[in-house]
């Protein structure tokens, strides 16, 4: 039922491996692409944005009452938002993703699952059937969106116990399935790892529990 779009030439195809990262270096790229990172909506202590990330990897004392006990800082596991963009037209179900920050963070490569859908062309009918193309659509035409997923859990509070200070460069996988094959897109992402101030702060990042 896969079909890509019959204009895609060697250009696209050039682009499509450049994108964003998203490249795994085989025709995914060309069905499935990560588009990007971002924010909206989120709600944490750490601030992620579309290239990098400041996570907090320690949970301070705020301050101590007069009968000893401590107020902690606001201490959240770290969630993103990811833009992806399907070119077939079946709907793409992502699986899970995969966190690599390298030998030197601390901790070893994590994957986290999760359940969130890519939906592939639609039909601008009423009908809205899936399509690859405009020929699909019986005189009307197919048009392809970018999905946003919201919240994806990029760390939680056992990760970042283990994490060590630094600034690494993440390598990110995203894995999915259609009704045919499985998919793997990529995505590098600076994360500033620090023990940061949070006691004051009001957060800036995605709402997690």
């Amino acid at each position: 039922m896969r079909r890509l779009f019959g204009f895609m030439t060697g250009i696209l195809l050039t682009a499509a491996l450049s994108i964003g990262c998203g490249s795994t270096g085989n025709d995914d790229a060309l069905v499935l692409q990560f588009i990007r990172f971002d924010n909206t909506g989120l709600t944490q202590e750490d601030s992620v944005g579309e290239t990098s990330a400041d996570v907090d990897i320690v949970q301070d004392v705020c301050a101590v009452s007069d009968s000893g006990v401590p107020t902690y800082e606001p201490y959240t596991n770290t969630r993103i938002n990811a833009v992806f963009h399907n070119y077939e037209a079946s709907d793409i179900t992502l699986n899970k993703i995969v966190i690599d920050a390298g030998p030197n963070s601390g901790i070893p490569v994590v994957t986290h699952y999760f359940t969130a859908i890519v939906e592939g062309g639609r039909c601008l009918n009423a009908q809205r059937q899936q399509c690859a193309s405009d020929q699909d659509c019986g005189g009307a035409s197919c048009a392809h969106a970018d999905t946003t997923v919201s919240g994806i859990l990029l760390l939680d509070f056992n990760d970042k116990a283990h994490m060590l200070p630094g600034t690494f460069s993440v390598k990110i996988s995203f894995f999915g399935t259609d009704p045919n094959r499985s998919f793997e897109v990529r995505a590098d992402y600076v994360v500033h790892f620090n023990d940061f101030d949070n006691c004051t702060s009001s957060g800036s990042g995605a709402a997690t529990t």
